[in-house]
């Protein structure tokens, strides 16, 4: 069988490496580069700890590049509150030893999608950015993506403000771009993710005595902290790793066509992925998900790469 090729946008982030966890170890995905940019925390920390995670992984040869430090037009947001200053949570600080690709980030997404056309999918499990400088860099690129699948957004509710969603109000510039683009768009935001809470008893699962299974149990151990002082509660919502199911088991969700557009007035309302009857291109939302499913799936993943 023939592997999917993949790019992974990604600003990790606890989640986020969790989701890189699972998919760098799919013998059915041939992930062509991962791209590092500037979201949850800078820059330096993301590519750190996407090199990180790849070098756990054993898939040293992944390239990593350097994406963006910064949003298209606006000043860079940071959720370190909740990932901590490491990204990793409190407990991990951790340095890689190996070093990012010189290439380009927005010209790398564009050669692959002409290299593969027809072919290539994209998960972005952070802001836009990447994917729009892509996109605005060559336009054609659009209808030749397989689909572009985001983590972000939220048709009813948001984390950041009231209506938006971190990744997509961290960058609603580059949002709007690939909302708009005519990619097939797939958008697995909080209306699905927020019906997803790993308890917290399903951590210890995720744990081994191999280093990686040791820092995954302190990572989620402190995001679970987080969960409980910030929102009351006895688990966790791995969003990036419900998100990375899609390209597993996208029969795990359901979802509805909405024609999406990124709200960019300034405003209570910036960064809200809003439908909209007419004026936008439709996206694939996902609206809701077999919870204990998805839910046992991410143990059951994460259980293979911490033992691998």
């Amino acid at each position: 069988m023939k592997k999917r090729p993949v790019i992974i946008c990604t600003d990790p982030g606890i989640d986020d490496f969790i989701a890189m966890l699972i998919l760098l170890q799919q013998n059915t995905l041939d992930i062509r580069g991962m791209i590092a940019l500037s979201g949850n925390v800078g820059l330096p920390i993301t590519v750190n700890n996407t090199l990180l995670a790849g070098e756990l992984c054993g898939r040293p040869d992944v390239p990593v590049l350097s994406g963006s430090a910064k949003p298209l037009a606006r000043p860079a947001r940071s959720a370190a509150n909740i990932h901590g200053k490491s990204g990793l949570g409190q407990s991990i600080e951790r340095y890689s030893s190996r070093k990012p690709s010189a290439q380009d980030a927005a010209e790398f997404i564009v050669r692959t999608a002409r290299e593969f056309p027809g072919e290539l999918e994209i998960i972005s499990l952070g802001p836009l950015t990447d994917v729009a400088r892509a996109l605005q860099l060559d336009p054609g690129i659009a209808p030749l993506l397989r689909q572009i699948v985001v983590m972000g957004g939220g048709v009813t509710r948001g984390n950041a403000t009231k209506y938006a969603e971190f990744n997509i109000v961290a960058d609603p510039e580059a949002a709007d771009v690939v909302f708009a683009s005519g990619a097939d768009v797939v958008m697995i935001g909080l209306d699905a993710t927020h019906q997803c809470l790993q308890p917290r008893s399903q951590i210890a699962e995720m744990t081994a005595g191999t280093e990686l299974g040791r820092m995954v149990g302190l990572m989620l151990g402190d995001y679970a902290d987080m969960y409980a002082r910030v929102h009351n509660l006895d688990g966790v919502v791995i969003h990036d790793a419900i998100c990375a199911l899609w390209l597993l088991q996208p029969e795990l969700f359901q979802t509805e066509q909405m024609r999406i557009r990124v709200c960019l007035d300034e405003g209570e309302h910036l960064g809200q992925t809003m439908p909209v009857s007419a004026g936008a291109p439709f996206a694939t939302v996902a609206m809701g998900l077999d919870a204990g499913r998805v839910a046992r799936r991410i143990v059951t993943e994460v259980q293979h790469a911490v033992n691998a």
